[in-house]
């Protein structure tokens, strides 16, 4: 007999610990310094030095790795951070030099030559397509006859005829969708007229999204634009000389919103979302607690129109990656509240929890392409963490010049100043890189591919597996630039860094920083700008903008100004981001692992504790006179005297106030949109108009209002987040809940975070306008004329149509078209927004005081 054995054998990781001494000299009596040890975002500690300790040391119990040892002591100067290696170093010695008055100089210049920068653009050509013909024959009426005994949908010829390819396009898509098939017996009842589902027009006209439905009798009439059957089944072509199949998924999605009813059938939407992609929206129930660890009242149910645009764009995704390990859930948060551990996010990917978070802020852009990155976005990071091995993710480290940066809170850093597709991509690390640039490459391709041909290759070969995506637009949509000397030069490289901060130490600073370029010709390779972020070891920022110092569009140095608070936080701010742009919209990132810069403040008056709430929050329905125009909240006793939602409330802090915000969830009727207003005042303007104290240590005191137009819907309005900034920067921000006792502030920063009991007050409205405005697509006019037309400079004058008009269940009360916004993207795929309103365009329509327009049921221009 042989006997088996099994033995299970269990790995245990033990990570070393080791003992780390930091040494302190040259601290003056009764001072303190902080030593903080970081391990990238892995492991942070935070030891104090006193003066009047015997031996001004901290220990330190470190992992093996890179860890950098900082400090923050206020009146020093000081190395800003050292790296050392555990185990092999075991001690650090860091001596202080007492500082004499707050001026601070520090200078930077590049030891080399620019050699080895990238200075121009990638210049991709417009695709070449070439279609060689489709390979689907099929009869006449064979689909219009399935379509009616199978789904109960009738084609109608009333507008235009369905020719058979069309009728089969159509029902091949609703083969593919969860809408339920009539048996054979069911044959009979169309003699008797008798289970019609829906009728579909087919028209040469556009329609909004493709396709446009009215309810008759409970039945669907839908008109379907034939440009949304395009290439909805696949055709051979050649893109570039490359032979490959080639289609466009709108017909899908126009299906996609007749059989869901624009996403107001729940049970077919919910089937799409589980069944092809494996995903749940959930709403505010218990299941939303157990997995965010918070009161579902700080959630709700997504939007109809916020489900279609998640489940169009996934669907854009290859096959492959329409289900994946990890991700599961959906959930939304209440409009207006931002997440309290990144509350500057839109949408977080929780990998470990399976769950997408989105904010309402979301979905408010006004390019529908940064909605759809976005989401793109949050779901590469499952891609990135379930999918993708480390072969693929340390070759991408290798193409974006990525490499571990024990200095950086991210742990990364990259040398790359060029190849970025965004400011963000650029910023953290070869995830969020990875997460933009795919993204990209299925929104916005031409702008990948303009910034870096190697990561536009990755995606498609390595990620993508030859699948490409290209930007199809109207031809009457489109104009033509003509530029003899166009620019694709990136500004040259930073190479040179001036700081100097003046001021005495008990006052404010000017902070002075001047930039030099490697530049042969500014006009070329200049910039017309810079902007820099700077953070604080407290998380405060301070912004600072640098413009041509020759006064002129683009130059070779850039010099800019600011003044920093003598509450705000002392000691060294780090660089967060140095974005150089062109004329042309050419941007360079830089970072500091490109050029050097340093920036010490020395405040020994620093503040660095946030406004604390005083828990007195009230919300009530009050009449007074404002200022007249849309949405302006100013008092102004000459004004026009209507209803208004008053918000009181007050923080105490030291130093004053200069910002007070709230946010107001507004009833939406349609569940199609996102419906909150955003109120907010200055400090100062607070104090002069209504007298309330903005001092030292004292409380202050806000009322901020919403004026009620009677346009605005009916229902309850609830305050979800409000917050106050003090002059120093720091902010305490109150989250307005429910259930008070089940959210826990201790896991978030329990001094900035604060919770109130979630207030809201009924209104009712004597026209309540919940349908949107329109533009007319159809009656579209664009023309375009050099300004220059015998040498072409790129100025040219554009003149763009537009027709729009508001309806009501009230004519005569809409409330009126008040803003409208476009996008144009320019053959490198940058995008440029404009709006109604500004200097660059005429809309005499719109432009008056009357907080709406006259007669909005008829076409304005």
């Amino acid at each position: 007999m042989r006997t088996l054995l099994f033995a299970l054998i269990v790995f245990v990781k033990i990570s070393a610990q080791n003992s780390f001494t930091v040494t302190v000299n040259n601290i003056k009596d009764a001072d303190s310094v902080l030593v903080i040890a970081q391990k990238s975002s892995e492991e942070l500690f935070k030891k104090w030095i006193y003066a009047d300790k015997f031996s001004p040391t901290a220990q330190f119990s470190l992992s093996n790795g890179d860890w950098v040892i900082k400090l923050d002591a206020t009146g020093y100067s000081y190395p800003s951070q050292q790296v050392v290696t555990i185990p092999y170093d075991t001690s650090i010695t860091i001596s202080l030099t007492k500082l004499i008055g707050g001026n601070f100089s520090y200078s930077w210049e590049d030891d080399g030559s620019a050699a080895g920068h990238a200075t121009q653009r990638y210049v991709n050509e417009p695709p070449n397509i070439v279609i060689l013909g489709d390979i689907l024959k099929v009869p006449s009426d064979f689909s219009a006859i399935k379509l009616r005994t199978e789904y109960g949908i009738i084609l109608s010829n009333d507008i235009k005829p369905w020719s058979s390819e069309d009728s089969y396009r159509l029902y091949k898509m609703f083969e593919s969708l969860p809408y339920e098939a009539y048996g054979e017996h069911d044959t009979n009842k169309y003699r008797e007229g008798k289970g019609i589902r829906g009728v579909f027009f087919l028209t040469e006209d556009e329609q909004y999204d493709d396709l446009s439905i009215k309810l008759v009798n409970g039945i669907k009439y839908g008109t379907i634009s034939q440009s949304a059957f395009i290439y909805s089944e696949p055709i051979i072509g050649k893109l570039n000389g490359i032979k490959g199949k080639f289609f466009l998924k709108r017909l899908y999605h126009s299906v996609v919103k007749f059989v869901t009813n624009f996403a107001q059938d729940d049970k077919t939407i919910d089937w799409i979302a589980r069944e092809k992609f494996g995903i749940e929206f959930l709403s505010n129930t218990y299941q939303i607690e157990r997995l965010m660890g918070e009161d579902s009242s700080n959630f709700q149910a997504f939007y109809n129109t916020e489900k279609l645009e998640i489940l169009s764009i996934l669907e854009e995704l290859p096959d492959g990656f329409h289900k994946q390990d990890g991700l599961k859930y959906m959930v939304r948060r209440i409009n207006g509240q931002n997440n309290p551990k990144s509350p500057s996010a839109a949408a977080i990917a929780w990998t470990g929890l399976n769950v997408i978070e989105f904010m309402s802020k979301a979905f408010l852009s006004s390019d529908i392409h940064d909605i759809r990155r976005l989401i793109l976005h949050e779901k590469v990071h499952f891609l990135w963490e379930y999918t993708f091995d480390n072969n693929l993710k340390n070759d991408w480290v290798e193409v974006g010049g990525w490499y571990e940066d024990a200095t950086s809170s991210s742990g990364w850093s990259t040398t790359n100043s060029t190849e970025a597709v965004s400011a963000y991509a650029h910023l953290k690390n070869p995830n969020e890189d990875m997460a933009e640039s795919v993204a990209f490459y299925l929104t916005n391709p031409d702008a990948l591919m303009s910034v870096s041909m190697n990561k536009f290759r990755f995606i498609r070969d390595r990620v993508m597996h030859g699948t490409r995506y290209l930007a199809k637009v109207r031809q009457d949509l489109t104009f033509t630039v003509y530029n003899l000397y166009p620019d694709y030069t990136y500004p040259g490289k930073v190479t040179k860094i001036q700081v100097d901060v003046t001021g005495d130490m008990m006052e404010d600073k000017q902070v002075t920083i001047r930039a030099t370029l490697n530049s042969t010709n500014p006009s070329l390779d200049g910039a017309s700008g810079a902007y820099i972020r700077f953070t604080s070891g407290s998380g405060t920022l301070h912004d600072i903008a640098l413009n041509p110092e020759n006064g002129q569009q683009s130059d070779a140095v850039l010099t800019g100004t600011t003044t920093f608070s003598k509450f705000e936080k002392s000691g060294y701010w780090n660089l967060g981001y140095f974005k150089v742009i062109d004329p042309v919209g050419n941007i360079r990132y830089e970072n500091r692992s490109t050029i050097g810069m340093k920036l010490y403040i020395e405040n020994p008056l620093e503040d660095v504790t946030p406004p604390r709430y005083n828990n007195d929050f009230n919300m009530e329905l009050v009449k007074k006179k404002f200022v007249k125009g849309t949405f302006d909240s100013d008092l102004d006793k000459n004004g026009v005297e209507m209803r208004a939602i008053k918000l009181s409330f007050s923080h105490y802090d030291k130093i004053p106030i200069t910002r007070s915000f709230a946010q107001i969830k507004i009833p939406n009727n349609n569940n199609s949109e996102v419906y909150n207003r955003s109120i907010q005042q200055s400090g100062a303007l607070v104090d002069k108009v209504r007298g309330f104290d903005n001092e030292f240590n004292s409380d202050k005191h806000f009322e901020l209002y919403l004026p009620i137009y009677e346009y605005y819907q009916s229902g309850w309005y609830s305050t979800t987040y409000s917050f106050a900034t003090d002059i120093a920067g720091n902010t305490g921000a109150v989250y307005h809940v429910v259930d008070p006792s089940n959210f826990d502030i201790s896991k978030n920063d329990a001094h900035k975070i604060f919770k109130q009991l979630r207030d809201s007050i009924y209104v009712r409205t004597l026209y309540p306008d919940y349908k949107k405005p329109e533009i007319d697509i159809n009656n579209i006019s664009i023309s375009a004329e050099s300004t220059n037309p015998k040498a072409p400079d790129g100025e040219t004058r554009v003149d763009i149509g537009i027709l729009a008009r508001d309806f009501s269940d009230y004519p005569g009360y809409e409330s009126g078209v008040y803003l409208v916004t476009f996008t144009i993207k320019d053959p490198l795929g940058g995008v440029h927004l404009y709006q109604t309103g500004n200097s660059t365009m005429n809309n005499p329509d719109l432009d008056h005081n009357d907080a709406r327009p006259q007669n909005d049921n008829h076409w304005r221009h």
